[in-house]
């Protein structure tokens, strides 16, 4: 019997009030779950004092000499992601 199955068997022998507790738990889980996904974004949108803040974080990296060249990052995220 398989998990579906299962479920499905119990999910008959409860009462109407049990199935709407059960209802609304997994709603429950499912907001919960895709909160954490929002939260987890990285690619959220940002607002414009975080977007000022990369920025000069980028320009200080870049007065320190912490960069690669564009055809030096280009071929590490070819050989990364396999592209």
């Amino acid at each position: 019997m398989s998990t579906y199955e299962a479920t499905i068997s119990m999910m008959k022998n409860l009462p109407e009030n049990d199935i709407l507790l059960v209802k609304e738990f997994v709603s429950r889980l499912l907001t919960k779950s895709s909160e954490q996904k929002i939260a987890s974004d990285p690619f959220k949108p940002l607002t414009r004092e975080e977007i000022i803040e990369q920025l000069v974080i980028a320009q200080t990296h870049a007065k320190e000499g912490k960069t690669i060249e564009a055809h030096s990052a280009s071929d590490l995220i070819r050989s990364k992601y396999g592209l």
